[in-house]
């Protein structure tokens, strides 16, 4: 298994292009998870308040 130590060292390695692109790239990522969260719970409240996925 793969410690966040050795990520990290690994990403130092990196040249500063690709350590920029790695950095874009997990930007993205998060504002990705972050408007599918607002997304799920706006559709949420749309259906009463039930879960889009559970049905709860």
């Amino acid at each position: 298994m793969t410690t966040a130590l050795e990520i990290e060292k690994a990403i130092e390695r990196l040249p500063e292009p690709e350590q920029r692109k790695l950095a874009e790239w997990f930007e993205d990522h998060r504002l990705i998870v972050a408007s599918s969260a607002s997304l799920s719970s706006i559709y949420d409240e749309e259906d009463g308040g039930e879960s889009q996925l559970t049905g709860e």
